[in-house]
């Protein structure tokens, strides 16, 4: 009885971990947003305006005020850029509980000096569940404007949680036989400036790329001008080159992130100490480029699925 009691306890805790990150953090989810935005062709930027930007006069389609009910993150109005990160503002609700493990998939366990284990995998409502759930809804469309904003919405946050490396694994070793969630688990001791302490929240920081203090919200003129600056930085330094920028299907993008992940995130820095000088500026370089992909196949995928061709005209 003892030993179920363990499982349970332990099970519930690597859950709330891995449930609690906020992949990116809020100007990374923005920035990805908006790098997707300024990608969009005329008729796909219509269709994303249609949705979430309301008409003057007009209460808009999504509207929330939550942010951890903090008043200082609370978003009386969602914009194209800032929907991206409308999902972690409702996660501080108990009613949405259910939307937690959307965000993440344990996605090819690492197995650090154990035996593997055949029964330990992804939940069946992971990220790329829902992201395959997002790109077929919104390619047929529901009938209702609000429920397509809403699927809109979670697309736009979910591409970015899957090219965040430790939203697609967790590590198990003897010390945490029952997994590590993704790295929250993973201690670390902070780099300078950061109050980050274990691996999946300093990968969710981008190490630091934007800072280590996300804008303040609702964003002013000068915070909108400053996600546009950091987008369009990204896009020169990482412009969508070669094929991959191009690559759609979610499953390519989870096996990409597991891939850094099990050689990169967990094994270039020792649980425990402070990440090295090396490990941040190349997590950095590598959380530029995965948000900068995110942006450009989130835009390559919103021109597919919004953009539909006109209809044949009827026979006479």
């Amino acid at each position: 009885m003892r030993r179920v009691w363990r499982v349970l306890i332990l099970g519930a805790a690597l859950f709330a971990g891995q449930a609690s990150a906020l992949a990116w953090h809020e100007t990374g989810h923005m920035v990805a947003a908006q790098i997707a935005y300024l990608r969009l062709s005329p008729a796909a930027k219509a269709e994303v305006d249609r949705l979430l930007v309301a008409p003057a006069g007009r209460r808009p389609l999504i509207h929330l005020c939550a942010g951890y009910y903090r008043r200082e993150t609370c978003e009386q109005i969602y914009d194209p850029v800032s929907i991206a990160i409308w999902m972690d503002d409702f996660r501080g609700d108990s009613l949405n509980d259910s939307y937690d493990n959307w965000h993440y998939i344990n996605y090819r366990p690492i197995f650090d000096g154990i035996p593997e284990r055949p029964n330990v995998g992804p939940l069946p409502t992971n990220v790329l569940d829902r992201l395959n759930w997002c790109i077929n809804t919104l390619r047929t469309g529901t009938g209702n404007d609000k429920r397509d904003a809403e699927v809109l919405g979670f697309l736009i946050h979910l591409v970015g949680d899957v090219h965040q490396p430790l939203h697609t694994a967790t590590r198990y070793t003897a010390a945490r036989p029952d997994g590590d969630a993704g790295g929250n688990f993973f201690a670390l001791q902070p780099p300078a400036g950061s109050k980050h302490k274990n691996l999946h929240a300093f990968w969710d920081n981008a190490a630091g790329l934007f800072g280590y203090d996300d804008l303040k919200r609702p964003l002013d003129d000068a915070g909108r001008a400053r996600i546009r600056q950091l987008a369009e930085d990204l896009m020169r330094k990482y412009p969508p080159a070669g094929a991959d920028w191009k690559q759609t299907d979610p499953q390519a993008w989870v096996v990409e992130s597991n891939q850094i992940a099990r050689t990169f995130s967990y094994v270039r820095t020792k649980e425990g100490e402070a990440p090295s000088a090396q490990y941040i500026e190349e997590s950095r370089a590598v959380s530029g480029r995965r948000i900068a992909l995110a942006g450009y196949r989130l835009a390559a995928v919103l021109e597919e699925i919004l953009v539909r061709p006109p209809a044949p005209p009827a026979a006479r």
